[in-house]
């Protein structure tokens, strides 16, 4: 075996030894920032695009920056757990997208997998295919960001992943795929309605919460009753209810009559701060 497959193994294995600490199942998706903070690991979401994530030893602190999307963020958080997991070093790690072809440093490259690993194990993955009942090698990209907005990662992280660690997919599936973009997949969905983020919440999400910043979009199933001020019903559109994040919080939506329900948690607007706060109401807000 070669030193990278046995990284790869120690990564996985990391992985599955954090989501076990943390009491969270491998087949289920996972939120870094609440794992974090039952790992007793404090997270802050702070200003500055400068870096993409730090790791204080000594101190167990994760510094996130606020500007960046949702998916990344949630990365980033995982990549910086990796660093705390393995005992390396304070890090401020400049990180590029998922790559875990890349292997010019080995510390990097074992906090990128055990990330993919821990927000993205092939149980889950498996999972979310299964209850939508598709395969990666013939869905749509809207279908494939489905899955991605469930698992709480972006949608390229998604395919590289199945691509390069899961190999689940072929080089020309992926590179079919990433025609696609989050922006190309909104149009799609939304036509004209305008909006930088937009997660994708079927019938088929049945763990987990629904995370928004204040702003941000989310496309409910049709016909899908929202209670709590946090959220707004924007429009009903042939591929479901399109709900707005309007004040931190959280809100309830459900459909009558069947069992699906999911809370809807709100976080202001390019948050920072302790990430154990984020959703609390603000003042300013109302």
């Amino acid at each position: 075996m070669s030193d990278w497959k046995a990284l790869a193994r120690l990564a996985l294995r990391g992985a599955l030894e954090t989501r076990r600490s943390g009491n969270v199942p491998k087949a289920v998706p996972v939120c870094v920032f609440d794992l974090a903070e039952r790992l007793k690991l404090e997270v802050r979401f702070c200003a500055g695009g400068s870096f993409e994530g730090m790791y204080a030893k000594g101190s167990n602190v994760i510094l996130v920056p606020s500007l960046r999307p949702p998916g990344r963020q949630a990365f980033t958080g995982a990549h910086e757990m990796g660093h705390w997991y393995f005992g390396h070093g304070s890090r401020i790690d400049e990180l590029p997208e998922f790559a875990p072809d890349d292997r010019n440093d080995p510390e990097e490259w074992s906090a990128n997998l055990f990330a993919a690993y821990l927000l993205m194990p092939s149980w889950a993955v498996e999972s979310s295919f299964n209850r939508r009942v598709l395969d990666p090698k013939t869905c749509t990209a809207v279908e494939l960001y489905a899955v991605a907005c469930e698992l709480g990662v972006g949608y390229e992280t998604l395919v590289q992943h199945l691509r390069w660690s899961l190999r689940l997919i072929s080089p020309s599936r992926a590179a079919e795929l990433a025609n696609a973009t989050p922006k190309s997949i909104r149009e799609h969905l939304l036509g004209n309605v305008a909006t930088k983020h937009l997660m994708l919440a079927d019938v088929d999400w049945i763990t987990g919460n629904i995370d928004l910043q204040v702003g941000h979009t989310a496309l409910l199933p049709a016909d899908a009753v929202v209670e709590g001020g946090e959220i707004a019903v924007l429009a009903d559109l042939p591929a479901g209810r399109l709900v707005q994040a309007k004040k931190p919080g959280i809100a309830r939506a459900f459909l009558e009559g069947r069992e699906w329900a999911k809370f809807l948690r709100v976080s202001r607007a390019d948050f920072e701060g302790r990430s154990l706060y984020r959703h609390l109401d603000d003042p300013d807000a109302k």
